[in-house]
This record gives structure tokens, sequence and C-alpha cells, in this order.
């Protein structure tokens, strides 16, 4: 009988890269996760294309680069996937996740799995749990007093309200939780182990989980348990806003709040670790070590404050490529990969597709844009790409090479956070949820989502004045605002772009720019 060849690839959303151990982070604990780089190879400069979730989540399913030519919205007919690859193979398809985003109606990122599980009641399903009873806690706990009532005035539109009636659905859930092994990346992980035994161990297998932790909220034991502290900030005094509201944080928060949000993000993250450290020891009892190779990679990052933490903004409410949104980790180990291998050449999120399915002996899809990273990873080849592309549709490209990175914006801001607030899901989100305001709904809250359905609902009725550029975020209060001209950045002296070199070197950003373009229109004719 012919040896199975399994994959797994583990999304962790929201991991941001230099929060782990293994790139570079010297104070925070992720010990599994630097273990498992130490058994495989890390790609130091992996980035996603097109931003955030659900454009990285189809350049990674199909392969191609997403930025140019599409935003948040469903998987086409003509877009082949990995689980789309499998169909006819003896490769049994799982995906076991709790990604909200990754199953918005109609939009079908879900297909083509032979088995699906999905976990119901993190952010953007939490309206699960909105008919259920709260007791105890209250929302109002978990926001500073004057971001209670402030907010609504800094950030010129009814935000406090919503978002208070979004951690009430939290609370009802989290209230019956007990210590960590209650959290949505626990139940994720004994999932997947669980699929792990029942799986036909003679036939191949691909797995994807997606775990939507450590994405916000973040809400780590520490929390909820009165005993315990944040181990990277115990003498903090104040409140756990571990739904932060997302803006500009000038006036909104204090240095010291961001900061503690940012521990509140790190305990989460070592959680995360954990249970990844739990789900391997799971891998190895079961025998798979031997003939599975396993990807570990995240979408994206995430703004939490100023300078290099956030360019002053929290959470993804502009369309803006910088460095601690678009740098991603990416690891991979198995049977005949190299192990302590670092590689600095450029990787993309395009890339995870034909990783798999080379790695399963389907071969690489023609339609794909994407590079098996198998040869790079076994040193075959020095690079599989120059530089790398990031940036979200119709609002930002950007183009990073060893030397430089470089911004341009392509749209100029609404202005006003209310207006821009459409541009979440755009016209493609407003058609496929038409049908949820065709029929009345019972038991239901106005939260960010809501809101904004009733809003796209309209506009999806008024389609003719929409032209479906606002498609680019999952963030309430997002706004599309953008600086008024291109950035250019030095790479090896100023990482996290805080010093714009644009002006005073025009031939190099020229030069640049000129890359990024040419590149951007190969790509939408491909």
């Amino acid at each position: 009988m012919k040896q199975p060849k399994n994959v797994i690839v583990i999304m962790l959303d929201t991991l941001q890269f230099n929060y782990l151990g293994c790139y570079g982070n010297d104070w925070i604990r992720t010990p599994n996760i630097d273990t498992f780089a130490q058994q495989g190879v890390v790609f130091e400069n992996a980035y996603t294309e097109g931003l955030p979730t659900i454009p990285c989540r189809r350049a990674m399913l199909t392969g191609r680069y997403t930025l140019p030519v599409k935003g948040w919205s469903q998987l086409d007919i003509e877009d082949t996937t990995i689980a789309d690859l499998c169909w006819g193979q003896p490769i049994d398809s799982a995906l076991i996740h709790d990604s909200g985003p990754f199953r918005l109606p109609k939009f079908g990122y879900s297909r083509g799995f032979d088995k699906v599980h999905f976990i119901h009641g993190h952010e953007t399903d939490h309206q699960y749990y909105a008919t259920d009873e709260l007791y105890g806690l209250k929302p109002e706990d978990f926001y500073e007093d004057h971001v209670l009532k402030s907010a609504d005035e800094i950030l010129g539109e009814n935000v406090m309200q919503p978002m208070l009636n979004q951690v009430a659905c939290h609370l009802k859930q989290r209230q019956y939780w007990k210590s960590d092994e209650d959290q949505h990346v626990a139940q994720i992980m004994k999932q997947a182990a669980k699929y792990l035994q029942e799986t036909d161990h003679n036939k191949s297998f691909f797995l994807w989980i997606d775990s939507f932790d450590p994405h916000e909220p973040w809400d780590p034991p520490s929390v909820y348990d009165p005993e315990l502290k944040c181990p990277y900030d115990p003498d903090y005094t104040g409140k756990d806003m571990f739904l932060p509201i997302q803006g500009d944080v000038d006036k909104l928060y204090t240095e010291e709040e961001l900061h503690h949000v940012r521990m509140l993000y790190a305990e989460k993250v070592t959680m995360c670790d954990k249970w990844f450290g739990w789900f391997m020891d799971q891998v190895r009892k079961m025998g798979f070590d031997h003939n599975t190779t396993i990807l570990l990679v995240s979408d994206h990052g995430s703004p939490m404050g100023n300078n290099e933490h956030g360019h002053g903004i929290m959470r993804k409410c502009r369309p803006w490529p910088y460095e601690e949104l678009v740098h991603i980790p990416f690891i991979m180990r198995g049977p005949n990969i190299p192990a302590g291998k670092r590689l600095s050449g450029f990787v993309q999120s395009c890339d995870v597709a034909p990783t798999v399915v080379d790695l399963l002996g389907i071969g690489v899809h023609p339609s794909m844009q994407g590079h098996s990273l198998v040869p790079l990873a076994k040193g075959e080849v020095d690079k599989v790409r120059d530089f790398a592309v990031a940036g979200y549709f119709r609002y930002s490209w950007s183009i990073i090479t060893e030397d430089y990175s470089y911004i341009h914006w392509l749209k100029d801001d609404e202005k006003s956070i209310a207006d821009a607030r459409f541009g979440i899901y755009g016209r493609d989100l407003a058609e496929s949820t038409a049908h949820i305001l065709e029929v009345k709904r019972e038991g239901g809250i106005e939260d960010r989502d809501t809101a904004f359905l009733n809003r796209a609902y309209e506009e999806h009725k008024n389609a003719a004045t929409l032209d479906g550029e606002d498609q680019w975020t999952c963030t309430s209060a997002a706004s599309s605002e953008v600086p008024e001209r291109d950035e250019l950045y030095d790479r090896r002296k100023d990482p996290f772009q805080l010093n714009d070199i644009a002006a005073a070197n025009k031939e190099i950003a020229e030069e640049m720019l000129d890359k990024l373009r040419m590149f951007m229109a190969e790509l939408k004719t491909s």
C-alpha cells in the first residue's frame, strides 16, 4: 500500500509575527511554537498580499493574488481551491474552525471540504448567544469610565452602545468558562485531535485548522479569573478592555491602557501557544510525525497603538498596510523538510495552496500564481520572488524589497467614519446578506454587525448608486483614511516604517512605484 501523505495547515488568526520568540521577541513566552520552528523551516519574510481576513484566505486556498482584483467577497465558481483539488483523490479533507468570516452567508469558503466542523461564539458569530441570560458580569466593567463617556463624541458616531451589546454577547458565553480549556483555541485543537483519531490512517488527509484566537476579543484567562493577573502586566489596576473600540487612539486611550491591551493580547498568544503545543503532542502520539507536514500561518497582525505598535490606530480600522499588520509568521515542519533552517526570501499568502497540493502529491494547478515552497525549504532554489506586495483592494498597494518598503495610496479618505463603515464589506456582502433583512429576525440585538447589515440592505436596494469599492475590512468604526502622499521607508534602518524618506529619495520612490504598478498590471492580466 502506498504511504499516505498528510498536510495540516494551522491558521492562528491575528498572530503578529513579532509576538513570537522564534521571530525575535525576547520577553513573550511561546515555547511550543519556538520548538516547532526549531524542528522546521522559518520563513522570516512572509507577507499577506491581500488584506484582511477574507482576501487572505482566498489567496491561501486558491493560490492566487487577490490584491488587484478582489476584496472582501465570496469565492467565485472559477476559483479552484485546495479542497476542490482533493476531490476524486484518495484524500480526506476537513475544515475545523471558529472563524465567523469563513462562513459568511453565500461566501462559500467551506465548499469542497469533506468534513466541516464549526464552533460558535467568536467575534462576528457572537450573536449566537444574544438571547441567553447574563448573570453577574456587566459589559460596562470592561471599559474605562472615560471611554464610556467620550467614545461617541471622539469617534463621531454611536459606537459605544453597540460595542457594549457585543461584549454582552461574548460574556453570555464566557460566564460559564472555568479555565483556558474552555477558550476557543482549546476547543478547536481538541476537535482537530478528535478528527485525527477518527480519520482513516491508511489514507491521506488534508486538515485545515482555523482558530480565530488570538483575534480579538483579547480576553485570556486572567480577565475572568480574579485569582490571576496578566503575566505581562501584573501591576495594572485598571479595567481589562478586552474588546477595545477601534479608531484613532489619540484622546480615546492612555498609553498605560494601550500597553495593557497589548499585554492581554500577548497573554492570549501564550495561551494559543499552549494549545498549539498540546495538539503537536497529539500528532506525535498518534504516529503522524513521519508522514505529515504541518504549516503554521496567520492572516495578519493588528494595530494596537502608537508608533511601531499601530501607527496611531487600534485594530484594523484603516486600510494601512504597515509592518505590524502585513508581516506574518509562516513556519513549515515535516518529513524531508530541513530542521532549524531560517530563510529570508520573500513568501506570500498565495504560496500556501501550491505548497499544500505539492506536498499532497496532487501537483500545482496551472491557475495558481503562488509558488510551492518545498523547493525553497529544501534548498533547491534560492528564492521564489524578488519582492512581496501587500495592501487593501482599491485602497492601498505596497511593495517590500530587501532594502525598502513603499506604500502607494489609491484612494482618498471618505472623511466620515459613519459613511466609511459601509466599507466594511461593500457591495458583495450587501448582496449576499439581503435575504437576512427580507425576513423578520427575532431575538437579535443591535451591535456593529446588525447596524451595518441594516445599512447594507438599504444600499443593496439602491445598488445602482454603488460601485463596490469599499469592501476592505470587517472592523466597525472603520474609515478609509489614507495619508495624502505615497511613502518610502528604509527597511534596514526603519523596519516598522516610522520615518518616511520619500521626499528625500524621489528616484528610489519612483523606481519602486514603477515596479509595483508593472507587477500589479501583470497580475490583472494573468
